[in-house]
């Protein structure tokens, strides 16, 4: 409306703006592509910038009159600048000759756009991490510890609210690199291949999409016409490392890790044809704390051993002036042995995994005109990732009786594969265009991405023995069956998955971007996306068929007003719909894959000859029959739906702030974000409401007769829900039989009550309007980009609040449908959102420091995290209703494992949390080369905050206890699962050429 609008003075006020021009070349006369080239506007902070495209060229619009300083930047050529007057409304032209440059390693240079200038180009805030600070700031080398140096985001992937790092759009080189199966990123590149890590988001225009978190754009590193390389190792000694770890944290960190790698790019055909290519080797050891009382060693006997290989390559070639292409592609594996081990496991109870990656990319550039610009991209990724036992996948585990991690035996439960695959394209064209006295930028395209996921998770031998030795542990042998019990023996069957999905992803759009005067710009957009999902159903009981399919619109509009008149205080605004990128995670639940099946929990009267003894299905049916085997509990998790109204998840974002320019080299930003979530996905029984029966204040008791307590506290089911099937049959058992063996009525219940208890689930797979996520955040943020010097420095301040912690109903949960099928998922699940800082204070700075060396810190500060203690529902525990009299455990059966939240979810907050990470080297000039030793001090200042606790208050063995015949200290509420890493120091050498 704004640029139809009529009226002489918006035309007018557009006439008034400038257009400089050019083109950029080397000595030999070749275009120079992808240098900055940025104006000043001398005596005002205004500043407008661009960067050449393939043939050389450049375009700065929408310069008010008056004289600039114009400088033009590219490693590797000496910085030429020029002062140039400009006229009302002139157009000039201007062109340079770059020449090469010694390259100075001793100093850090920007080689991306300063970040600390106001670009009205867009009413983006986003944080691009470049090259310099990758390498000299102290982090794992690991992408995510990259992103979460950006406000308001996490190590975990969770970007400015967002549900972990599923809801994020992960792009190498600008392409799509999804995950198809569970969201979050497909391929984990070295950091040493990365020429900057872009985090996007807030403000993003409609060629982004298909995320509710953020926007994480890895760009790799391409050769040019000088020959560069170098060769790095870098070790993190078990000799130079610390640990946090304490007796009874179940969790692990690493002992060592040693790290070699290599670079090499230059020219093939000089200014034609250009090359990069890297590789590197990672061995690593981790160590994991012991929780067998068999052992006497702290740390478990057998470390974690992994080994990681990357290969990558990239050529850039300029077939002609006007054009540009790019191809790369890449190899990454990982073999671990003892993988997800906890201390728990002996004799070989292992896992081995092993995952080959491999992906490509391509890309083309065509400058059409002054202004006009094509672009096509194509890229492929797969993996084949396995975990297997030690032993032989017939062999069955033995693990002991009881919640969670226990002790395991001969061969864990479950063996798994996991294999995505995705191919992606996409296309574009960018122009610009007068109309009404107004210059449009316009840019519109589209993409297409098709992915497959296979999962599988099947169990060791087809079953796993339980044995439940009560009080009785140190006499316990895994290879002697007369040890394993009291004349029966717990085994398990089934909980396995199959899972074969498609997931198609599609999106066009349409972007504008329009100078209205000196002073406004306006940023139209809209954005068209197109979701399909597939199913293959397991077991060949019939064929691939489509879930679920959705189209819907995402409108933007942004607006950006210089409120000074010279670029040194500027308001951007911006309103933005945001769909989620479909992966199978959303349907995996439509009625007919067949992916989930039940857990059970079966007794064997009598002792196996033999720990490799297993029942096949046959055999299994025939015992039961005898009644050697009795079903005692079975983990309900393969409900399923038909897809009804499905809707792809969405967020809508409100973003409003201040940029502040502070000199040529500092920029503040006061920024305030407000996400809500909506069209959340879940499977949902529709006649919960009447297939459940509800008590109220349930008191739970061990099987001693014993309150269960957490932090001194007897735990207090305030609702706890009943399925009226299991209900209806202990009345109608009663009936028939009486009280025999024990049984007793449902509290407060008669037999009448079987007249109006019904049971007729009704699941759907659906959107949930009672499904809530909001979040608000208000982010202080100063931000620094001279040329030897960089860093940022934000406060932020979170509040992110709700019912369901995903985008796709269960993700919390991982084994059950979800809240809207099993009610005591939802009891207490309204409150604070997990994951999340309500203040948080981030300081990231680097640079050259004095005497010819160089540094990097970060430190963050954060409070606020929340925490809700759960109770699994078990027939193990007794339950009691103060008004009605106890529960028989039978009743329980019928919800066993259900999670429920014993107070509001995120009742109480973890404590303060503060790192400190220092880096140093220095390097030494021979030659063209220069020999640089580093080293990185992690967690300078020696805390061990915890960061993730053991929720869960039911932590007992089982009937009879633990060990000493009460609750394993490692199995209570809030034990430790994971800590900041421990005080280290890492060291490591380098050349560079």
């Amino acid at each position: 409306l704004l640029a139809a609008a009529p009226g002489g003075a918006v035309r007018a006020a557009a006439q008034e703006m400038g257009r400089l021009e050019g083109a950029l070349r080397d000595a030999a006369g070749a275009p120079v592509a992808g240098a900055r080239v940025e104006a000043q506007l001398q005596g005002a902070a205004f500043q407008r910038g661009t960067t050449t495209d393939a043939s050389g060229a450049y375009r700065l619009t929408g310069l008010p009159a008056g004289r600039y300083l114009v400088q033009v930047r590219l490693l590797g050529y000496a910085t030429t600048e020029a002062a140039l007057a400009l006229g009302r409304g002139e157009a000039r032209g201007h062109d340079f000759l770059l020449r090469v440059r010694a390259l100075v390693i001793d100093t850090v240079t920007v080689t991306t756009r300063n970040p600390a200038t106001i670009s009205r180009e867009d009413t983006e805030f986003a944080t691009v991490v470049n090259e310099a600070a990758i390498r000299l700031l102290p982090m794992r080398p690991e992408v995510r510890e990259v992103v979460a140096l950006t406000p308001g985001a996490r190590a975990d992937g969770q970007v400015w609210g967002g549900a972990t790092q599923q809801a994020n759009n992960y792009q190498l080189d600008g392409i799509s690199a999804n995950h198809p199966g569970v969201g979050g990123d497909l391929v984990q590149p070295s950091l040493s291949w990365i020429e900057s890590v872009e985090v996007r988001g807030l403000g993003a225009a409609a060629e982004h999409g298909n995320f509710q978190g953020g926007l994480v754009n890895l760009v790799t590193k391409s050769g040019g016409n000088r020959l560069e390389g170098g060769f790095r190792a870098a070790v993190d000694a078990a000799s130079l490392t610390s640990t946090n770890l304490q007796q009874y944290d179940v969790a692990s960190e690493t002992d060592a890790r040693y790290d070699v790698e290599g670079e090499v790019r230059g020219p093939i055909v000089r200014d034609r044809l250009f090359y990069y290519l890297a590789g590197q080797l990672v061995h690593r050891t981790d160590r994991v704390v012991n929780h067998l009382a068999t052992r006497e060693e702290f740390f478990a006997p057998d470390p974690v051993v992994a080994l990681e290989a990357r290969a990558f390559g990239k050529l850039s070639w300029a077939p002609a002036r006007r054009d540009q292409v790019t191809l790369s592609g890449g190899y990454t594996d990982q073999r671990v042995d003892r993988f997800g081990a906890t201390g728990y496991e002996e004799y070989d109870a292992y896992l081995r995994a092993s995952a080959p990656t491999l992906f490509f990319s391509g890309l083309y550039r065509r400058l059409l005109g002054a202004g006009t610009a094509f672009e096509a991209s194509a890229a492929g990724f797969t993996r084949d990732e396995r975990r297997v036992p030690f032993l032989h996948d017939s062999v069955p585990g033995v693990v002991l009786y009881g919640e969670g991690d226990r002790p395991t035996y001969r061969s864990p439960a479950m063996r798994h594969r996991l294999a995505p695959s995705s191919l992606s394209a996409g296309a574009s064209l960018a122009w610009e265009m007068r109309t009404g006295g107004l210059t449009h930028q316009f840019k519109a395209g589209g993409e297409l991405s098709a992915g497959r996921w296979i999962h599988e998770r099947i169990r060791n031998g087809g079953m796993t023995w339980r044995p439940d030795f009560g009080r009785y542990y140190h006499a316990f042998n895994h290879a002697d069956t007369r040890t394993w019990g009291r004349g029966f023996v717990p085994v398990t069957f089934g909980g396995e998955v199959r899972l074969n999905t498609d997931v198609h992803n599609a999106a066009a759009y349409l972007q504008d971007h329009i100078d209205i005067g000196s002073r406004v710009s306006v940023s139209p957009g809209v954005r068209l996306g197109w979701w399909t999902g597939y199913l293959t159903p397991a077991g060949d009981v019939g064929p691939r068929f489509r879930a679920v399919r959705d189209r819907a619109w995402d409108p933007r509009l942004g607006l950006t007003v210089d409120l000074t008149g010279s670029n040194q205080l500027v308001l951007k605004g911006h309103w933005g719909r945001y769909h989620q990128g479909l992966f199978a995670q959303f349907y995996d639940r439509a009625e007919g894959g067949n992916v989930f099946q039940n857990e059970q929990l079966w007794y064997y009267f009598g002792m196996p000859e033999s720990p490799w003894r297993t029942f096949g299905p046959r055999e299994r049916d025939a015992l039961a029959l005898s009644g050697k085997l009795q079903l005692q509990e079975e983990f309900r998790q393969n409900q399923t739906g038909p897809v009804e109204n499905y809707r792809q998840p969405y967020v809508d974002q409100l973003v409003v702030g201040l940029e502040r320019q502070m000199g040529r080299w500092w920029k503040a930003e006061l920024v305030y974000v407000n996400r809500r979530n909506a069209n959340m996905v879940a499977l949902v029984d529709r006649n919960a409401a009447t297939n459940y029966t509800m008590w109220e204040n349930v008191l739970v008791y061990d099987a001693a007769g014993e309150p269960v307590t957490y932090d001194g506290e007897q735990v207090v089911l305030r609702r706890m829900y009943l399925a009226n099937y299991m209900l209806v049959d202990q009345l109608k058992t009663i009936a028939q039989r009486g009280t025999v063996g024990g049984l007793i009525f449902p509290p407060g219940m008669v037999l009448a009550d079987t007249l109006r208890l019904t049971w007729d689930p009704d699941y759907v797979l659906t959107t949930v309007p009672e499904a809530r996520r909001t979040f608000h955040q208000a982010q202080f943020v100063v931000r620094m980009g001279h040329p030897r010097h960089g860093g940022m420095a934000s406060l932020v301040w979170t509040r992110l609040r709700g019912n369901l912690d995903n985008v796709s109903g269960y993700h919390e949960s991982q084994l059950f449908a979800g809240p809207y099928v099993n009610p005591n998922q939802g009891v207490n699940a309204d409150g604070w959102l997990a994951n999340s800082s309500q203040l948080e204070l981030k300081v990231w700075l680097y640079g050259a420091l004095r005497w010819g060396f160089r540094g990097g810190l970060f430190t963050t500060q954060s409070m606020g995290d929340r925490v809700a203690p759960t109770y699994n529902l078990s027939s193990a525990y007794a339950y009691d209703d103060p008004e009605h009299g106890r529960f028989h455990p039978r009743l329980i059966t019928s919800v066993a494992g259900q999670p429920v939240f014993v107070l509001p979810r995120g009742e109480r907050a973890m404590p303060f949390r503060s790192v400190v990470d220092l880096h140093l080297e220095r390097g030494v000039r021979q030659g063209r080369a220069e020999w640089t030793l580093t080293m990185d001090a992690f967690n300078v200042l020696g805390m061990s905050t915890p960061t993730r606790y053991n929720t869960a208050v039911n932590g007992a063995i089982g009937a009879g206890g633990g060990p000493s015949g009460g609750v394993e200290p490692e199995r209570e509420f809030g034990a430790v699962r994971e800590r900041v890493r421990p005080r280290s120091v890492r060291l490591g050498a380098a050349v560079r050429f």
